[in-house]
């Protein structure tokens, strides 16, 4: 038999299984099958030698062969593989329906056994709701019961459209989350090119005047270029009042994408008050060649962007003033990170915090072995090691090393994943002549 002791549990928590009445002393294979509403399957594999009374404890054994190496709890999990033609778009909700795994194990003289487990991203009494209303775009994810709650803003990164993962299993946690499209959604700008900061002014005030609001917290959420933008955000913003930035930049990198039609201004990735924010490509004059691409040989763009750091007074024009944020900031980093060096440039945010004095608490972590893809625990990562991304003119695709391995972003995603939710329990709990706030305009800090 096949025991666990979470048959329906969120993704983020870690299950222990064991497999019983096995032959002593055998391989035994295990499979685990993933479904993802009805649209994607992921596969994982491990054959694991049974002990003296044909036991195996997935949880403290390694496995001799399969999908992952060493001892990993959830090893099963994350190491998963999407199967062949299993990508179809999922279909409008997907996030709320329950996901099932089914394990599969076999000994070699055809002893075998299996169970269905059930993960889930929104727990049990989440709801979803679409917003497009006084010019939002996003879902909003709420917690169970009346209110109030604290609220988190979770932006995208450089793929844009809404995140309705990391705001749905927010909201299993307790918080409101209206995951925020800005860029690559219907009703929004197709690149991230020239986005007025005031479009999340207007978010942020719509959160605040929302009657499920507890006012002691509004958090923004961000990784990769959504993680830049957190900071940009907090720093701009003294509504929001605690910052979580994950692979993140403490300096403005360049846009992403082609202007809109019509669009004749110069291309930036943000603008503020009608002005263009610097960014560091911007009259850079230490850069080195970008990266070649070729078909099918994935490309990291870290060294170029490292080799651009080296322009100070592109660094200081492009700085992000975090030490204006009016609350706490956790900052996450991959120290292999192939996307761009996201140890180097979180390290910027930080020394600017620490030079500072930044009243309030901050800490980056960093995870050496890590690379971009620092995700909430547990859901499949091996085909996230290189990104697919098209080229703006549609040519040719093209591929993005990540860096890390699968093992160490999980590690990652998982000590990281906990830090946040005790961040956020932390931000929430200050008075609120801590976090104060002002819905202003003539407070915005320009």
């Amino acid at each position: 038999m096949i025991v666990v002791d979470q048959p329906d549990a969120l993704v983020d928590q870690p299950i222990a299984i064991a497999l019983r009445g096995f032959a002593p002393r055998q391989p035994v294979s295990v499979t685990a099958t993933q479904t993802y509403a009805e649209a994607a399957r992921w596969q994982s594999r491990a054959t694991f030698i049974s002990d003296n009374v044909g036991q195996v404890d997935v949880t403290r054994q390694a496995p001799a062969s399969g999908t992952y190496e060493g001892v990993a709890p959830m090893g099963l999990f994350w190491s998963m593989h999407r199967l062949p033609n299993e990508a179809r778009p999922p279909p409008p909700g997907a996030i709320m329906l329950p996901v099932p795994v089914q394990i599969e194990a076999e000994g070699t003289d055809g002893r075998r056994a299996e169970i269905t487990i059930v993960r889930r991203v929104a727990g049990p009494g989440v709801t979803r709701h679409i917003i497009r209303t006084d010019g939002v775009v996003g879902t909003l994810f709420l917690p169970p019961g009346a209110g109030p709650h604290p609220a988190v803003m979770v932006v995208s990164g450089g793929g844009g459209g809404i995140d309705e993962f990391r705001g749905a299993i927010l909201a299993s946690h307790g918080y409101a989350a209206l995951a925020l499209g800005h860029f690559a959604v219907e009703g929004r700008p197709h690149g991230l090119v020239n986005i007025p900061l005031e479009y999340f002014e207007m978010a942020i005030g719509w959160i605040r005047a929302q009657p499920w609001l507890d006012h002691r917290l509004l958090a923004v959420w961000g990784a990769s270029r959504g993680g830049e933008l957190a900071l940009l955000l907090g720093a701009s913003f003294p509504q929001i009042n605690a910052v979580a930035a994950w692979v993140p930049s403490g300096v403005v990198f360049w846009a992403l994408g082609l202007a809109e039609p019509g669009d004749t201004r110069p291309p930036v990735a943000w603008t503020f008050r009608a002005k263009p924010l610097p960014y560091l490509q911007e009259n850079n004059t230490s850069g080195d060649p970008p990266p070649l691409l070729q078909p099918g040989r994935p490309v990291a763009y870290t060294p170029f962007y490292r080799s651009q750091l080296r322009d100070a007074r592109a660094v200081e024009r492009a700085t992000i003033p975090v030490e204006k944020i009016r609350g706490p900031v956790q900052l996450v980093s991959g120290g292999d990170d192939q996307m761009w060096p996201s140890s180097d440039l979180a390290d910027i945010a930080l020394r600017r915090l620490e030079t500072h004095r930044h009243p309030f608490p901050f800490r980056h972590l960093k995870y050496p072995e890590a690379g971009h893809t620092i995700l909430v625990p547990y859901w499949p990562l091996p085909e996230l090691r290189v990104l697919t991304l098209a080229r703006v003119e549609g040519a040719q695709d093209h591929l993005l090393f990540q860096g890390g391995t699968a093992k160490a972003d999980a590690e990652a995603g998982i000590d990281a994943w906990r830090d946040l939710l005790s961040f956020l329990n932390d931000a929430k709990t200050l008075s609120p002549d801590q976090l104060r706030w002002s819905a202003r305009a003539d407070e915005v800090t320009e």
